[in-house]
Formats: C-alpha cells, sequence, structure tokens
C-alpha cells in the first residue's frame, strides 16, 4: 500500500539536509561534534519542512520504497555539499603551488576540514576564505539555497547522476584553472628571481648560490603576499560568490 506519512516525510526532508550539512565546507568539518551538526540537522528541518511540498508516496509493506527514497535525497544532499567541497579545492592547488615556488613544501599543517596535512600556504588561504565566507554570510545563502532545492528539485525526484557527474567535471576544470591564476604572480616572481640568481652565478662564480637562493626566494615570496592581500579580499569573495551559479546550474538541471 502507497501512503504519504509526515513523519517519514521528515526524514525525506532531513536526508537531504543532512547529506549538506556533513559534506559542505564549515558545516562538515571534523572540528564541529557530531551531536551539533545532528541539531543543526534536526532545526533546519523542523523549520524547512513547512514550506516543503511533500506529496510522494511510497510503499510502507516492506518500507523498500521509502529507503530508496531516503537514499535518493541523501545522495543529492551530498553532490550539493560535496559540489562546493570540489570547488573549495583551488585553494589547496594554489597554496601547494606557492608553496613549491617559495620554498614553503617542506612544512604542512593539519587541514581543519578533513585532518589532512596541507601546505601552510593552502591553510591561510582556508583561513581567510573561511572568514570572508563567513563575513558575506554566504553561509547562510547555502542554507538558502538548500531550501530552495526542495522547490526546485521536488522531494522524491531522481537523482541525475549523468549530468551531475559531468557538472562536477566542470567544477574540477575549474577550481584548478583559478587555483594556478592565483598561484600565477607568485610564479612570474620566482621565475624572475632564479633570473636573478642565475645571472649573479654567472656574474659571481665564487658565489654560493644555494646559501643565498633559498632565503632570496622566501623574501620575494612574502614581498609579493603583502602587495597583494589587500587585493585578496575582493579576489576571494568574487570566487566564493560565484559557487552558487554552479548551484543554480546543478537545480536547473530537474524540472520545476
Amino acid at each position: 500500500m502507497e501512503v504519504s506519512i509526515p513523519l517519514l516525510n521528515l526524514f525525506l526532508v532531513a536526508g537531504r539536509m543532512g547529506g549538506m550539512i556533513f559534506t559542505a565546507p564549515i558545516f562538515g568539518s571534523r572540528n564541529y561534534p557530531v551531536p551539533m551538526k545532528i541539531g543543526l540537522i534536526f532545526f533546519t528541518t523542523v523549520l524547512v519542512y513547512p514550506f516543503v511540498n511533500a506529496t510522494v508516496t511510497y510503499d510502507v509493506s516492506t518500507f523498500l520504497g521509502f529507503g530508496l527514497l531516503l537514499m535518493n535525497e541523501l545522495m543529492i544532499g551530498l553532490f550539493i555539499g560535496l559540489l562546493i567541497s570540489v570547488f573549495f579545492n583551488f585553494i589547496y592547488f594554489a597554496g601547494d603551488i606557492i608553496d613549491h615556488q617559495v620554498g614553503f613544501s617542506i612544512i604542512s599543517v593539519v587541514n581543519p576540514l578533513d585532518e589532512s596535512q596541507i601546505p601552510i600556504t593552502a591553510n591561510v588561504f582556508y583561513v581567510f576564505s573561511t572568514l570572508i565566507f563567513l563575513q558575506l554570510n554566504l553561509h547562510h545563502e547555502l542554507i538558502t539555497a538548500l531550501v530552495y532545492s526542495y522547490t526546485r528539485i521536488a522531494l522524491g525526484s531522481f537523482f541525475n547522476a549523468a549530468d551531475s557527474l559531468r557538472m562536477m567535471v566542470d567544477i574540477v576544470q575549474q577550481s584548478f584553472i583559478i587555483g594556478l591564476q592565483i598561484a600565477a604572480p607568485f610564479m612570474i616572481t620566482i621565475l624572475i628571481s632564479d633570473i636573478i640568481l642565475g645571472l649573479l652565478s654567472k656574474a659571481m662564480p665564487g658565489l654560493n648560490i644555494f646559501v643565498i637562493g633559498m632565503p632570496f626566494k622566501v623574501f620575494f615570496g612574502l614581498l609579493l603576499f603583502i602587495v597583494l592581500m589587500p587585493y585578496l579580499y575582493e579576489i576571494f569573495a568574487e570566487i566564493l560568490d560565484s559557487v552558487f551559479y554552479y548551484l543554480k546550474a546543478y537545480f536547473e538541471l530537474y524540472s520545476p
């Protein structure tokens, strides 16, 4: 017998909400206790549920249909959070390139998101982008976008895996491009410093280039950080805001 039970529909709404919260940046950080995340899922689900058109039906004789619907909603929420997390990889890609160029690649710190080892510059960019994300209230925009997803992607809609995979590939590509663009000034600056060191080694053969090479690159790298820091806020703000264009494009994959 196929019916629609409000309490079970509440679990469907919570499935999509929980998938996003456990995988999205900031919300999915391991620094936040799991009970806090569960509480956030519960309260947001209770607030959102009255605005969701929960007309989906399922077979309650075996609950197999309900289980499939719950997994489907969980997949949609996981993909929304994963989409944003993958887009955030431009931070780590840019930081890794910069550290290799400047000479900080031997140093690594713990990533607060998943406790992995990341370059020190990537950690600075992560903290900087997180503060911008919160200062611009983009975490509110993220929750608003998830609420809007229940309007665009009706409860019980089938997860569009093929188009979602193509969009994920495009996001990975854009993430690498943005990371390379952020690291480009440092690559050019270090290249110029290498040319200067090469000219010095030819002009003064007795000069130990290996001794002064590393401090020379670190000096130019830190100097470029100081020069670019006033402009990084606007650059990161524009990049972080663009992730919602991808969310909008993802919602458009589904019929209203």
